[in-house]
């Protein structure tokens, strides 16, 4: 049923394996990991009214203070801080997912969890790189795009 493959995509389970890392990494946090387009994210979702918010911004929005700056023991030092991207994901889903449920409901239950397909054409109207999802919060192979890309540009 189309609930329970939603509740093994919430928490990473399922074909693509790699989702479950992904997923860990938003709780977890990642020494490693790269945090500036969460913040932007973060500051996108916060002045759309978004909660909860995270950050302290100035007159001109700038921020001027990240809440997870304070993280025990990881603080500023850490790429990607415990519950940083979390965060990012609640933001998501209050704010937008809850907010406009009834625009972005699925049609077919069994589509609940396809995020869709990625088709890349050229100039020339010829498919380049065309990927489906196999149902389960698939996502492409980017490497396998790009191979594509600069195949096709040489």
């Amino acid at each position: 049923p189309a609930q329970l493959k939603l509740f093994c995509m919430g928490i990473g389970i399922g074909p693509p394996w790699n989702t479950l890392p992904a997923v860990l990494t938003g709780y977890f946090g990642d020494p490693n990991g790269k945090r500036d387009w969460i913040e932007a994210s973060l500051k996108q979702g916060q002045l759309a009214g978004r909660w909860p918010p995270v950050l302290e911004l100035n007159d001109q929005n700038d921020i001027l203070k990240n809440a997870f700056d304070d993280a025990p023991l990881v603080g500023s030092s850490w790429g990607r801080r415990p519950f940083e991207l979390a965060t990012l994901r609640l933001q998501n889903l209050i704010g937008i997912q809850m907010k406009h449920a009834d625009r972005l409901k699925h049609v077919d239950e069994r589509c609940l969890t396809q995020l869709g397909g990625c088709t890349v054409v050229g100039s020339g109207g010829d498919v380049v790189f065309s990927w489906i999802d196999q149902g389960l919060c698939d996502v492409p192979d980017m490497e396998q795009l790009l191979e594509g890309m600069i195949a096709r540009a040489m």
